[in-house]
């Protein structure tokens, strides 16, 4: 079969490797649609300690169902999207519900072969039914969609509350979907990308943040003085999360979900002084994933220019291109 095969630094190709095989319990699925993850970049620039070559990514997906175990829940050519942040189901984080906290915890196309592939095996378990209404490419966000509505909880985020979101890429897109659909009042999204601010205000930004000016000024502008009640940081580098800090209020939030320095400095006086509480957000729990695909049955994301789509031999080129600032906030494979 065919898979997109990282070896290593800047290195991914298109070949031809051996088919997987189900175990007991799981279900062999072929991808049809399949999402670039930002996290997946940093693994392509062996920066991503989670991701060791060589390796088959790609966790965001929607696939057809080609054979399951015996008296499976699904049959065959059933479209699934798959919730790839696999626990071991019995430790104490696992029965508190809180799946990503796992010390067991893998993630399919990181810890095991993924969706980069024309099939892809994974347990039966981690499957949920795609509605028929549910387009391949919008069912294939799912994943990213359940790190944003993780996010917003985690920023307690409610009605009329001011949210600052820094990056809109992918995540921050959704997150600001879901924190409109919170109720949040003042919206303010930061980014260099003009193109993809306009999309930001298409989706309901209720302002867009000048990168070349001092963003702090500008939230407490926004808000009467005082700044974001929720800072979504949704890069993951030094600036941007300083960025993040000195745009919340005193008393305000930071959550933390992206991921691509391991390390940076902080305003840690800054923090301290002002009791800004600080978040990290990783991936999503059970009933977090369950909630984003019903958020998206009814409708929360829109179709558009937003996400390009690209067969699977495009994916080396994707992968560069995203790296140099692609416009489009997720690009998509099709399988």
């Amino acid at each position: 079969m065919r898979a997109l095969v990282w070896h290593g630094p800047r290195s991914l190709t298109l070949e031809q490797v051996p088919e997987p095989r189900p175990a007991a319990g799981e279900v062999l699925l072929r991808p049809i649609a399949v999402g670039i993850c930002g996290s997946e970049l940093s693994g392509y620039l062996g920066e991503n300690s989670l991701r060791q070559p060589p390796l088959v990514m790609g966790h965001e997906f929607c696939a057809a169902v080609e054979s399951g175990p015996p008296k499976s829940r699904f049959v065959s050519g059933q479209r699934v999207v798959v919730n790839p942040l696999l626990s071991c189901g019995a430790c104490t984080h696992c029965r508190r519900g809180e799946e990503n906290l796992c010390a067991e915890r893998r993630i399919v196309g990181a810890a095991c072969p993924g969706a980069f592939a024309d099939l892809v095996v994974v347990p039966e378990s981690a499957c949920h039914a795609v509605p028929e209404s549910l387009p391949d490419e919008l069912a294939a966000m799912v994943e990213p969609l359940a790190c944003a509505v993780r996010t917003v909880e985690l920023g307690r985020i409610g009605v009329a509350d001011s949210v600052l979101i820094v990056g809109a890429g992918a995540i921050g897109l959704f997150a600001l979907a879901v924190a409109r659909h919170a109720g949040a009042g003042v919206i303010a999204v930061l980014d260099p990308n003009r193109q993809r601010l306009q999309t930001a205000h298409a989706w309901g930004a209720t302002h867009l943040l000048d990168a070349r000016e001092d963003v702090a000024a500008q939230m407490r502008r926004l808000t009467g003085g005082l700044g974001a009640d929720v800072a979504i940081e949704a890069v993951g580098i030094a600036a941007t999360r300083r960025t993040a800090v000195y745009g919340t209020r005193r008393g305000g939030r930071v959550v933390f979900i992206g991921l691509h320095e391991p390390e940076s400095a902080l305003p840690i006086n800054e923090i301290v002084r002002n009791e800004t509480e600080i978040a990290g957000s990783f991936c999503y729990r059970s009933r977090t994933f369950e909630r984003a695909l019903a958020l998206l049955r009814a409708g929360l994301l829109p179709r558009g220019a937003w996400q390009e789509v690209r067969p699977l031999e495009a994916g080396p080129a994707s992968f560069e291109e995203l790296l140099a600032g692609a416009a489009a906030s997720k690009i998509v494979l099709r399988v």
